[in-house]
């Protein structure tokens, strides 16, 4: 993949999270990814339950890419979510509270899909604002 072609899905990828288009994960995920996370490999229903889990914890969900990084057939995208704290998420329930998420994406795409995928989320600044008084 080129640089505007990796541009491109990266976009993709962020508005089917934002959006909870889940379907267009069949298009973006191999079937047998390597989630690094986890150290298994995964299928596309994995990727389709972290974007339900984020949208159903936040409505007026906004997204964007923050940075991008390619090497080769390895990139790494640095993002930024915001949306209204709706439900629970990260074990806490709704606050009411305009939360920002923020983490980056490793991945490695081979045949104009992710093989291997690690999310680094910012956990503790989403739990932060959430439990923050008022």
């Amino acid at each position: 993949m080129n640089r505007n072609e990796i541009d491109a899905f990266v976009a993709r990828w962020l508005e089917a999270v934002r959006a909870g288009n889940l379907g267009e994960f069949a298009n973006l995920v191999g079937p047998q990814v390597l989630d690094l996370n986890t150290g298994q490999s995964s299928s596309v229903t994995a990727f389709q339950d972290r974007a339900r889990a984020v949208r159903s914890a936040f409505s007026e969900l906004e997204g964007q890419v923050d940075d991008l990084l390619v090497d080769g057939d390895r990139i790494a995208w640095r993002f930024t979510l915001v949306g209204i704290h709706r439900g629970p998420f990260l074990g806490e329930p709704a606050t009411g509270k305009r939360i920002t998420l923020t983490g980056t994406n490793f991945q490695r795409l081979a045949g104009g899909v992710v093989i291997e995928h690690f999310t680094l989320l910012d956990a503790f600044g989403a739990l932060r604002q959430m439990r923050a008084p008022g």
